[in-house]
């Protein structure tokens, strides 16, 4: 089996939709599974899937496990050489897989490799990153205080923690948003599955930096793109739980990697 696509879901059978018709090239491929996992969702996307696409493996969650637990069930479940964890609001395009692939068994030392992505908008999302930092994502809730509270932030001085993406060829970096994770199967085992600590938050960003500690490299590939709604959901409810979860988990990173 050459490829395992992991996409996890919890009441978003409206992106579900779009992203699995984007993957519809791949229906016959015998090289390719893809595996479902559902947090607990009560707008019927599990029975969705089985009707419309019977050959996706589901595993159904009695309850919200968090992003790191339901990905790692998946995980668990994956046979191929490589692993796609995909948020279920992307869209996927042929050309972006074939590049990513081709990258991926032309760089051994390749641990993960991610792509472009748009938005709703139309923009480039900042999909690469550097690691977190504490001043980094003081500045991060400012801004979104600022345009929530007084739809103002102009008053707040640039702290980009994002690459520069107008580059024609793949770039090493810290980490790419696990929305799209091209996943080596063999780096995988040793660098050790996603922290279950961390709920939804950076464990996309703590598994890129054990990857690294592992000996093994994250790559941007910039000339190919895929589209991600990017629901960024502790931004939009900045008292909420998930908000709550996603600072006890950066809490926790900061204690983790010192």
């Amino acid at each position: 089996m050459q490829l395992s696509i992991i996409i996890i879901g919890y009441n978003s059978w409206h992106f579900l939709e779009k992203n699995l018709a984007s993957l519809a090239f791949l229906s016959n491929s015998p090289q390719t599974e893809i595996i479902y996992v559902d947090n607990a969702s009560t707008d019927g996307a599990p029975a969705q899937i089985r009707q419309h696409y019977p050959a996706i493996h589901i595993i159904e969650n009695r309850r919200n496990a968090g992003i790191s637990v339901a990905r790692n069930q998946g995980i668990r479940k994956a046979s191929g050489k490589y692993i796609w964890l995909l948020d279920s609001d992307t869209e996927i395009t042929e050309t972006a897989l074939t590049a990513m692939l081709k990258f991926m068994d032309e760089t051994p030392g390749a641990g993960l490799c991610g792509c472009k992505m748009y938005g709703q908008d139309g923009q480039v999302q900042e999909s690469c990153r550097k690691f977190p930092s504490l001043s980094g994502k003081l500045h991060a809730a400012l801004h979104i205080l600022c345009r929530k509270l007084i739809g103002n932030t102009t008053a707040i001085s640039s702290h980009s923690r994002a690459y520069n993406t107008n580059r024609e060829t793949p770039f090493e970096v810290d980490y790419v948003i696990g929305a799209c994770q091209l996943i080596r199967k063999e780096a995988l085992e040793k660098t050790g599955f996603l922290d279950e600590h961390i709920f939804y938050g950076p464990e996309d960003a703590d598994f890129c930096r054990r990857m690294k500690q592992a000996g093994y490299r994250t790559y941007y590939l910039p000339q190919v793109s895929i589209y991600h709604a990017y629901q960024r959901i502790s931004s939009h409810r900045i008292f909420s739980k998930i908000t709550r979860k996603h600072l006890e988990g950066l809490i926790y990173y900061f204690w983790k990697h010192r």
